[in-house]
């Protein structure tokens, strides 16, 4: 059978010792074993052909003899990494170990005793795990209430007009051709099985390094063995920072943040958000803001909390704005100094437009793209940094669930991840569609410039809109939304009246995301997509301004 098309051939190595869909080669041990000339020497195959070289695994430096090297097994059951602490059983050497010990269970749930469970639910008891974090049921109800009465001009006039969900739909007509005749003409006989990667696929690791490399400009290349994929940017969030970092560990990130971190790293991860509330305005970008940080870090140190990673979201989300590049780095100095991992989320890269009324808005840029320690003089280990991107935002295709993550100098990382990501594999039909468009080299320079054209539009009249009534919005350059504040045309400021004007408009068929969802500080602010068709857009503002008594000013 002739070969799939757009997946590229694989190198001579047999599969069974290739890395997974093109991760590192397990980092080679230190340990002073002299039993094989094969850390030296290319590998050959029983047939003598020459091969590439490959380093050596635990198994080939002798540390196992009695597994064959040559099984696909022994891929999955060891680990060598020269950092791993000594085992005290044996002087100097490795522990032979892929993860720490879990910690110890934890005695009762948040949901109490076991007599007070059962008046809550029937049958044996539920997991800890699962029922001592954040209770999700009624974000997940009012959610799932929005999703089933939504506006629809014809078959549902009376339905809730959804302005609070970051979803694209200006270029839906374009989706629907492109995607339908890429699954069409490109889906193949190996996309009916597991296809050629557990973690994904060949395919698609070689479009999005393409991606990366033309569109983020990145310090170094971006191979595909950088690259893990999974069911949207959740998933792969889920997945890094549940092997990051352990339970009850902390994160620290800038507020307002996205409403969707809380429920992806603490539902299953279960770790700790801790917010850094930040100055309102133009200093909210600012590199002084990690001065903050630092306080913040100091603060709950004190407290006993172990923090090991940051988080920036950039383009910001709520916000709606990108972040200048001195900022940038002095998130890489901070975490640097504190030997924390930096996780850069930037789902909206592509999703930047002009508005005219910011001139002062800077370009995007990729945390990829900045060299720190050309730029800052400075030692930097760049294992520490993780760039998270997908399809749902630029792409306008939420449904179709494909997020990934970049991490270019940490191998043992997404080998680590790819012990597990065959939970949050993609499906191949959306593999075949993305790959497809990104392949596309003309289809896909045409599909960003028209989407951004129209967050162009879209957003300058939704602003103009909101301008007209009396209500300020804060300038923004990114992403599907824009941030209102409504509390300073209705006359409140207090996070009760927030929540009273966000049921109020619920109630009244219209819904926009609170400020106080996003762990902001200061009430009376709300998050505004204005991606959604023209027609839904004007009926959820007229609703509004009917609701809230907005009169247009001259």
């Amino acid at each position: 059978m002739a070969a799939p098309r757009n997946v590229p051939a694989h190198d001579e190595t047999r599969y069974s010792l290739q890395p997974p869909c093109g991760l590192p080669s397990l980092i080679p041990s230190t340990t002073s074993s002299t039993s094989s000339d094969s850390s030296t020497q290319p590998r050959t195959d029983p047939s003598g052909a020459s091969k590439k070289y490959r380093e050596p695994t635990l198994v080939e430096l002798g540390t196992s003899p009695q597994e064959d090297s040559n099984t696909l097994i022994s891929c999955f059951t060891h680990l060598s990494v020269s950092s791993l602490p000594p085992d005290s059983r044996k002087k100097g050497g490795p522990v032979i170990q892929r993860f720490p010990k879990p910690p110890p269970p934890v005695p009762s749930s948040a949901l109490g005793s076991r007599e007070d469970q059962r008046r809550i639910y029937l049958g044996p008891k539920l997991s800890d795990r699962a029922t001592g974090g954040p209770d999700a049921g009624p974000l997940i109800e009012r959610f799932s209430c929005l999703f089933q009465d939504q506006y629809d001009c014809t078959s549902n006039p009376r339905g809730i007009v959804s302005m609070g969900v970051a979803e694209n739909f200006l270029m839906q007509k374009e989706c629907l051709e492109l995607f339908s005749t890429a699954l069409k003409d490109n889906i193949t006989p190996l996309d009916l099985s597991y296809g050629d990667s557990l973690w994904g696929s060949r395919r698609i690791n070689r479009a999005l390094s393409g991606l990366y490399n033309e569109y983020f400009n990145p310090a170094e290349e971006v191979k595909p063995e950088h690259i893990i994929t999974g069911v949207g940017c959740s998933a792969v969030l889920d997945q890094l920072f549940y092997t990051l970092i352990d339970e009850g560990e902390a994160i620290l990130l800038a507020a307002p943040y996205y409403t969707g971190f809380d429920r992806d790293l603490i539902g299953r991860g279960r770790v700790r958000l801790i917010p850094v509330q930040v100055p309102a305005g133009e200093e909210a970008f600012g590199p002084e803001c990690l001065r903050l940080f630092e306080r913040k870090l100091e603060e709950v140190t004190k407290e006993g909390i172990t923090v090991r990673a940051v988080i920036v979201c950039n383009p910001q989300n709520p916000l709606g704005r990108t972040y200048p590049r001195s900022t940038l780095l002095a998130y890489a100095k901070f975490c640097e100094e504190k030997d924390l991992h930096l996780v850069s989320d930037e789902i909206y890269a592509l999703s930047v437009y002009e508005n005219k009324d910011f001139p002062d808005a800077v370009p995007f840029t990729s945390m990829m793209s900045i060299d720190v320690e050309k730029e800052l003089g400075m030692a930097f280990d760049k294992a520490r940094l993780h760039v998270v991107y997908g399809m749902s935002k630029d792409f306008c295709a939420n449904g179709l669930r494909i997020g990934s993550l970049i991490s270019q100098h940490n191998p043992l990382l997404l080998r680590a991840m790819a012990n597990t990501s065959m939970l949050m594999k993609i499906s191949s039909p959306a593999d075949v569609i993305w790959s497809t468009l990104l392949f596309d080299k003309v289809a896909l320079k045409s599909f960003i410039k028209t989407n951004r054209e129209r967050l162009t539009e879209a957003h300058g009249f939704t602003r103009g809109w909101f301008e007209k009534h009396g209500v300020k919005v804060a300038n923004s350059n990114a992403g599907n939304f824009i941030w209102v504040n409504l509390g300073e045309a209705l006359g409140f400021s207090d996070a009760s009246t927030e929540k009273k004007v966000f049921q109020r408009l619920l109630d009244g068929g219209v819904y926009i995301a609170p400020g106080t969802a996003y762990h902001y500080h200061i009430p009376g602010w709300y998050r505004v997509t204005f991606s959604v068709p023209r027609d839904n857009l004007i009926v959820g503002l007229e609703r509004i301004a009917s609701l809230l008594n907005l009169q247009t000013i001259s």
